[in-house]
């Protein structure tokens, strides 16, 4: 027979392990993805083991396998332009079927559609610099699996909107010609 004090040590210690092991996902998920989605994972901490089972899962021959990799491929793709990233985050999307970006840029609503081939998409936030503000907007989806474009920002400003506006260039200074001398 067990004594009663290890009876209860026992059940302490087999609720802990019970937490542990259905609240971890959800942390680990909580952790590395964006914003946006945290809420889910703390309000549902069962939608953590969802996310554990697709970084499992992760394709070995994905494209942009960390945020490095992926910020590197949006500063390429933006270069040049008055979109500039300047942070990654990654979202689990439901297996199979679309996500659905919409949010507002200058003065409209905007909304995209997009179909990742895997579960994981990296949202890069950025600013663009010819709008007011220069608030912190999604300018790009990037396919965690194929580091394919699904959404590019430029698409949806105007052409004046995408590339920066032309400095002028500074003038030389007058030179004067050497003082002549009788």
């Amino acid at each position: 027979m067990i004594p009663i004090r290890s009876k209860k040590t026992l059940f302490v210690a087999v609720a802990v392990i019970v937490l542990v092991v259905l609240a971890l996902p959800a942390l680990a998920a909580y952790r590395y993805t964006a914003p946006v989605q945290r809420g889910e994972f703390i309000t549902h901490p069962w939608r953590g083991w969802s996310f554990a089972l697709a970084a499992l899962r992760v394709p070995g021959d994905s494209q942009l396998k960390t945020s490095g990799m992926a910020l590197r491929k949006a500063d390429w793709l933006l270069s040049g332009t008055a979109v500039e990233a300047r942070e990654v985050q990654l979202l689990l999307v439901e297996r199979g079927a679309p996500y659905v970006l919409t949010q507002r840029i200058d003065d409209r609503t905007v909304t995209a559609t997009v179909v990742p081939s895997y579960r994981f998409i990296w949202q890069v936030q950025g600013a663009i610099h010819t709008l007011p503000g220069h608030n912190d907007k999604v300018v790009l989806l990037l396919d965690y699996a194929t580091g394919r474009r699904l959404y590019d920002v430029r698409d949806d400003l105007l052409p004046s909107q995408v590339h920066p506006p032309a400095t002028p260039s500074p003038t030389p200074p007058a030179t004067s010609s050497p003082a002549q001398t009788p």
